[in-house]
């Protein structure tokens, strides 16, 4: 088991290597979408471009490589960016959903999540 700590939602999620990480956040019933991706998303299929998430820790090979859908669509986003329908998860990472639309206490989520070991 690995485990992915998401910062927003201040909880850390035990999951299997290989899992998708949409199909992780869905499944635990964390808020993936800002409102354009609640009214219209793709689904899981890459195109819509609404479920993003940053990286905010873990090893470099934490997730999978990007796939040549999100080196199209992240173009012009921070490079810690990806796209969590088209991410699976290698091992432990810390993750921020929704960071087009970062909480004012950003921070300090980070910091408290800094100051928690991320088990393996």
């Amino acid at each position: 088991m690995t485990t992915i700590r998401f910062i927003r939602e201040e909880i850390d999620i035990k999951c299997k290597p290989g899992e998708n990480l949409r199909d992780l956040v869905i499944k635990e019933r964390l808020q993936l979408y800002g409102l354009k991706g609640i009214l219209g998303n793709c689904g899981g299929a890459g195109q819509c471009s609404t479920c993003f998430v940053s990286v905010e820790g873990g090893s470099k090979n934490s997730l999978s490589p990007l796939t040549s859908v999100e080196e199209e669509k992240l173009k012009n986003r921070p490079e810690n960016w990806r796209l969590a329908c088209q991410t699976l998860i290698k091992s432990s990472a810390v993750i921020l959903t929704k960071p087009q639309s970062p909480p004012s206490n950003l921070k300090e989520l980070k910091e408290a999540s800094d100051n928690k070991k991320l088990p393996k």
